[in-house]
């Protein structure tokens, strides 16, 4: 049966996005950009320093997740990457289970874990398609993911279907309403980007990359988020946002500062829904 023209348009829109991703995060896994020159992907010093860069840049990870709470739990995370926040489920006790679009981020993750004793049934498979039963999980954790993806509201109602009632979904995506989109807004009107570029095109480029692919990056607003949860079946939902992205001068910072600036403007909103 030939689908009508629209359809047929939005499949390959919804599989040119998904091409685009595991293009680079195959090529470039998020949090490969901590590792240094002379240290190969995969070894024990490798994951060491992506830990350590990903927890210095972004110090308010723990305290606002609390992953040791976890324990014992039935723990679904969402794009594992290289498998830095999964680690911190696993190592607090939680019942691990991690899905990633790209095989080499599935490989690295379970290399990880295999490196520290630890177990997860880690697997390639689709945010919007889970393939899960219903009520299969306590947690689901996803982030900084499902704003690459062709229907965020696709893979929300996804979750909530896999999460048992009571279960809570944690996560974060990017803000529209952030510092960060105001200086890329700024930049792309100062250089006249606007003139040769696309601005789908230019939020591709915020993601590190050593390839020529270019990530679909969806922005959210704080309302326009809460809405989106709440159609797919999260009636209770807290939204904060946070994270500066001071880069090296955050260590500088006080922490009472840098959480009253990320919460006004963070690049995050950190989502707890249930």
């Amino acid at each position: 049966m030939t689908l009508p023209q629209e359809h047929a348009g939005a499949d390959d829109r919804a599989e040119h996005i998904r091409d685009e991703a595991r293009a680079q995060w195959s090529h470039d896994p998020a949090g490969n950009i901590a590792v240094q020159e002379d240290t190969d992907l995969g070894t024990p010093e490798s994951f060491a320093q992506v830990e350590a860069y990903r927890y210095a840049d972004q110090p308010w990870m723990h305290e606002t997740f609390r992953f040791e709470r976890f324990a014992g739990q039935r723990v679904l995370e969402i794009g594992v990457g290289l498998g830095t926040d999964h680690l911190q489920f696993a190592r607090a006790g939680a019942k691990m289970t991690g899905i990633d679009l790209t095989d080499r981020c599935i490989d690295l993750t379970r290399r990880r874990f295999e490196q520290e004793g630890l177990h997860s049934d880690l697997r390639i498979m689709d945010a919007e398609a889970l393939e899960f039963d219903d009520d299969a999980f306590d947690v689901v954790y996803s982030f900084g993911v499902l704003h690459h993806i062709p229907s965020t509201e696709h893979a929300f109602r996804e979750v909530r279907r896999v999460l048992r009632p009571g279960g809570v979904f944690l996560g974060a995506l990017y803000s529209r309403e952030s510092y960060f989109y105001a200086r890329v807004r700024l930049e792309r009107l100062l250089r006249a980007e606007w003139r040769h570029e696309s601005l789908e095109d230019r939020l591709s480029r915020i993601e590190y990359s050593t390839s020529d692919a270019k990530p679909y990056v969806r922005l959210l607003g704080r309302r326009e988020l809460t809405r989106l949860l709440h159609e797919a079946g999260f009636p209770e939902v807290a939204i904060v946002r946070r994270h500066v992205g001071l880069g090296s001068m955050t260590a500088s910072v006080p922490a009472p500062v840098e959480r009253t600036l990320g919460r006004i403007g963070g690049w995050y909103l950190v989502h707890a829904a249930r």
